[in-house]
């Protein structure tokens, strides 16, 4: 801080503060009269009206040399201003970072964190009076009000009136450098005013590069942290369930509280509903599972929501699930062998299975069944895998094990041979790993044992591979040798099938839970979903884009209340693009031709917003230490606090305190 005068030259007038002493000390005094009989009482009256006489009254002295100083300091019309504040006739630019982020909705007191950071921005501008402004809001994609900071002070303050916030995360990063880059064309006083709740779990890694020279003004307009309960995840599984499948949908809900809350969540599948009361712990979370069965394919808008609580905007969560017609079976054998003749049964008895022999087709099959494999190409079976297809492998005897171990992408033993081949009248049993996931359905022992019946024929495969990391074994023989191994990739599943399908070699086929063990192994280790995901994120807009050229002209697309949402419509070189020309806020999106929906889109409040605890102190950004003053008084500070006013004040009322003892003091002197 720092003290200036607008009038330097009147400062001499302090000098008159000195009278009160010189008149103490030069005043003479009328001697008074006494009848006295000796000397001594006369020297008494002689040192009582001296000249140059030693002041007896304190006080009065005081009170009369402050009065004249305070009121001369005034005459010099001092005024208190920030070190940070621009010089005298220097022209100012202003840039106002202002957080409309989601948590910024939070409310506190009779209104939200948004109303308090856009009052104090508008009484900021009153205040401070810079020559030129402007604001750039922090959100998803931050944006600027002018294209440079401009003199329209009362077109911001109008603006600030009207804005609301927006349900999306802000881009701190990208709202930072759109600021920097107008101030860096400015070479006059700068200064980047931030208002923001500062949301810990948004600003506390965030650590801009800024520019010595530049002011930083923070102002938080977060008081407390609001309770707040949030569904935070929707996970249906399968991704792309086939018509008929059972839809496991796995939600999850957080509390960020300090108080247990329970609540109902309730999950809606397209209009069927389904509901279940939920507890949460303290700054905790829980997960509950609805089971659906999507019994047509298409498009199936799902949404899991709980009661409503003070800050309704994460309140429910939306996902799009694509139920699939059939999942594709490829087989490579024989066709006269008995796998041929017992797949295909397999694929009439399998509603959601269709068998097919055209491998070059545009439509990658989900799995490949391939018999009595010699070994060749395993990069190229791995590659098929990779790309989005299940491969499983039934080795033929004499089969390299080195061939195995390239296409699991396993270490190599120099010590291996070609696969053995091994044949038992009694027959072996198979024992299913009850924690992989195919095995599930069979662990409460209703569908009894999935590999019932007796093998009596195997390949003699390596125990140890069971073991080796990547590998998850489905079934394993009674003496450790692998029955069915799988080794995942990014995509789809390589299976290891070492169990005969010839009726000659077993009997499992004629067993009750055959049907439903192959079943369950070719659901749970199907090719993870391959198709677009339609979800978009709050802030941005929604696309859609279609080949067919019917589409064009007739598509509409309505918004979370049924509400028709304007979009745009333009040709491509991959078809027709349609794009709404608003930023999508939460809640599902219906893409329809003539009332029909063809799509659907959905949009999630962003996780990162829910918690709504600010920092503990404002950041300083590596500048200076964040000033707890508010923006406005920053302001009045930069623009100078008038102290003469106080001074005038303070010099009247030591006149009036003088007056009034030295009042007193003459009625006690004449009682």
């Amino acid at each position: 801080m720092s003290l200036l005068f607008q009038h330097p030259a009147l400062l001499g007038l302090l000098a008159l503060a000195g009278l009160p002493v010189l008149v103490h000390l030069l005043s003479r005094a009328r001697p008074p009269v006494y009848r006295f009989s000796n000397l001594e009482f006369l020297r008494r009256v002689l040192r009582s009206t001296a000249r140059i006489r030693r002041p007896k009254d304190w006080l009065l002295l005081a009170l009369r040399t402050l009065a004249l100083f305070a009121l001369a300091a005034a005459f010099a019309w001092p005024f208190l201003i920030s070190d940070s504040a621009s010089l005298p006739g220097e022209q100012s630019t202003v840039i106002l970072l202002v957080d409309r982020s989601a948590s910024m909705a939070a409310r506190e007191g009779a209104g939200s964190r948004f109303d308090a950071a856009c009052a104090q921005a508008t009484r900021f501008l009153e205040q401070a009076k810079p020559d030129h402004a402007n604001l750039i809001w922090i959100d998803a994609e931050p944006d600027a009000v002018f294209p440079d900071p401009g003199p329209n002070l009362s077109f911001l303050t109008d603006l600030l009136q009207q804005a609301r916030p927006h349900p999306e995360a802000g881009a701190l990063t990208a709202a930072f450098d759109l600021a920097l880059r107008q101030l860096a064309k400015v070479s006059a006083h700068r200064e980047l005013v931030i208002i923001s709740d500062f949301q810990a779990s948004a600003w506390r890694d965030f650590s801009p590069a800024l520019p010595h020279n530049l002011v930083i003004r923070t102002q938080r307009v977060a008081t407390s942290s609001p309770p707040n309960v949030a569904v935070s995840r929707l996970i249906p599984q399968p991704a792309e369930p086939v018509a008929g499948q059972d839809l496991t949908i796995l939600t999850r809900v957080r509390n960020f509280s300090a108080v247990p809350v329970r609540t109902q969540l309730t999950l809606d599948a397209d209009g069927a509903r389904q509901s279940q009361p939920i507890d949460l712990p303290a700054w905790g979370e829980a997960d509950a599972a609805f089971v659906l069965r999507p019994a047509a394919p298409g498009p199936l808008p799902i949404s899991a929501s709980i009661e409503a609580d003070a800050f309704p905007a994460d309140d429910a969560r939306h996902a799009v699930v694509h139920v699939r017609d059939s999942l594709r079976l490829a087989l490579t054998s024989p066709p006269a062998s008995p796998e041929a003749k017992l797949l295909g049964k397999l694929a009439r008895s399998l509603a959601w299975l269709e068998p097919v022999t055209d491998l070059t087709s545009d439509r990658r099959p989900d799995f490949h069944f391939i018999s009595a494999w010699s070994g060749d190409r395993p990069a190229d079976l791995r590659n098929a895998a990779l790309a989005g297809t299940t491969v499983i492998l039934r080795p033929a005897a004499a089969c390299p094990l080195a061939a195995l171990r390239t296409l699991l992408q396993l270490p190599a033993n120099p010590v291996d041979g070609p696969l053995a081949l091994e044949v038992s009248p009694a027959g072996w049993s198979v024992i299913p790993e009850e924690s992989h996931p195919a095995n599930q359905l069979f662990r409460a022992g209703d569908f009894g044992n999935p590999f019932a019946g007796t093998f009596r024929e195997r390949l003699r495969l390596p125990a140890s591979l069971a073991s080796l990391p990547g590998i998850r074994p489905i079934a394993s023989f009674a003496d450790g040798i692998p029955a069915l191994l799988e080794g995942p990739t990014d995509k789809a599943s390589i299976l290891l099938w070492n169990l005969p399908l010839d009726p000659a070699k077993t009997d499992w086929p004629t067993q009750g839970s055959f049907l439903p063990a192959i079943a369950e192994i070719l659901l749970r280790t199907r090719p993870r979903s391959s198709a677009e995901p339609a979800y978009a994120l709050p802030g941005t807009p929604l696309t859609w884009s279609s080949t067919d050229p019917a589409h064009a002209g007739a598509l509409t697309l309505l918004g979370p209340a049924a509400e028709p949402i304007e979009i745009t419509e333009s040709t491509t070189a991959d078809g027709t693009l349609w794009q709404s020309k608003a930023p999508a806020t939460p809640g599902l999106y219906r893409w329809q031709i003539s009332g029909q929906p063809i799509a659907f889109s959905a949009v999630n409040f962003p996780d990162s917003e829910s918690d709504l605890r600010p920092l503990e102190a404002t950041p300083a950004f590596g500048k200076l230490e964040a000033s707890s003053d508010s923006l406005v008084r920053q302001a009045a500070l930069a623009q100078g606090l008038p102290l003469w006013p106080w001074l005038a004040l303070a010099g009247i009322l030591c006149l009036m305190l003088e007056s009034i003892i030295h009042t007193r003091q003459i009625t006690n002197h004449k009682s």
